[in-house]
């Protein structure tokens, strides 16, 4: 059975590494040129680590990751709101680790090193036959070829998605952006993830092994500078978030020690269908994640995974029931954690007063486990 997958991110290479497992060599086709560090750090509960276990990658996520044992949220002067013992989010399970972005594609690629891959390479045409019982596609370097399934693992974006369906993605936008960049930042504990959650600001640190990303959120609407503009950004961040750093000076040092800003818009997206005949989607194609709860790339390892289990189960002329199943197997579950990522972004955005003072007050009362439950739920459900 020939499969093509669309997209070489966390999605793609799990489920290559996974095929690749039961004797079969997919093609992967991704439009980067070369994997490079988009400048963000992802957090795995084992709900996406677990799929680590099955590629023999487990050990050297935790050699190469970092383990956190504590998540403060603080408000916008520094004041603790909540302090908060991970285990309560995996308990006997197993530990949130911490690891960049490029950390986890290398052990991914590594796992699925193997397949075929096409970097700089992406489709053109795609077409299903009635009579062939196949997918033709055209690459973008003008090759046609032909697969038993086609599917999209590139990205919120998905090309392949507005190829395939008609009715474009739902999309939930909070109007938010944040910067993200990396800093050295020696003396910050290394197991310890802060949050300042502030009227109409965000800011965060998330520490990986050698360093730690930060994060700084506000409305777009309200950005008066460039974040590409590095020194007018510094002094922009510097006096919207002078009442946090006023808590602790390291805030300040963080941002001086930017040398790029990464801007990330606060948007997810959902399909209406994942799949259509032989081609599906998967990850972020399929169901894109807000970052607040930390969900998505453990929801797309471990569709990923779910997928891949599927297909083990059909050849090239039964393929499509594979899709079918899959979704059935999985979309309630990643939609459950999606919406838990939505949630806690209406907690943490906000920009009135009276709602910020009254946010304020349920976060120092009420578990923050609570408010992603489906996300805690989902690591005790099969998927």
């Amino acid at each position: 059975m020939r499969v093509l997958i669309v997209g070489g991110g966390v999605a793609g290479l799990t489920l290559a590494a996974k095929l690749l497992q039961q004797g079969r060599r997919p093609v992967i086709v991704e439009k980067a040129h070369a994997f490079e560090d988009k400048g963000y750090a992802i957090g795995l509960y084992p709900l996406g680590s677990c799929v680590l276990h099955g590629l023999g990658k487990y050990d050297e996520l935790i050699e190469r990751g970092q383990v956190a044992d504590s998540y403060r949220i603080v408000d916008g002067r520094g004041g603790l709101m909540q302090d908060v013992d991970l285990s309560i989010f995996a308990g006997e399970i197993g530990p949130m680790v911490l690891i960049s972005r490029t950390e986890l594609i290398d052990l991914l690629q590594d796992a699925a090193g193997d397949a075929d891959v096409r970097m700089g390479t992406t489709v053109s045409e795609l077409h299903q036959p009635n009579d062939s019982g196949l997918v033709d596609v055209v690459l973008s370097d003008g090759t046609p070829e032909a697969f038993d399934v086609v599917i999209g693992c590139d990205g919120i974006h998905s090309p392949t998605r507005s190829m395939v369906f008609d009715a474009p993605a739902d999309v939930f936008d909070s109007n938010w952006v944040l910067w993200v960049w990396w800093s050295e930042m020696p003396a910050w504990p290394r197991n310890e993830m802060l949050e300042s959650w502030g009227k109409g600001r965000f800011f965060g640190l998330y520490p990986v092994a050698d360093r730690v990303m930060v994060c700084a959120g506000m409305n777009e609407n309200h950005i008066t500078v460039e974040p590409t503009d590095l020194q007018p950004a510094k002094s922009y961040l510097h006096e919207l978030f002078a009442e946090f750093s006023a808590s602790d000076e390291r805030i300040g040092s963080a941002i001086d020690s930017s040398t790029r800003f990464f801007s990330w818009r606060m948007a997810d997206a959902r399909a209406h269908e994942w799949v259509n005949g032989r081609v599906g989607l998967c990850g972020d194609a399929a169901v894109g994640f807000l970052p607040t709860a930390g969900a998505g790339a453990n929801s797309a390892m471990r569709s990923a995974a779910a997928l891949a289990d599927e297909l083990s189960r059909v050849n090239g002329q039964t393929a499509s029931l594979a899709l079918e199943m899959f979704e059935k197997r999985c979309r309630k579950i990643v939609e459950k954690n999606q919406k838990d990522s939505r949630r806690l972004a209406k907690y943490i955005f906000v920009e009135n007063a009276m709602m910020a003072w009254s946010r304020n007050e349920l976060v120092k009362h009420y578990p923050v486990a609570k408010m992603v439950g489906d996300i805690v739920d989902a690591m005790h459900t099969p998927f």
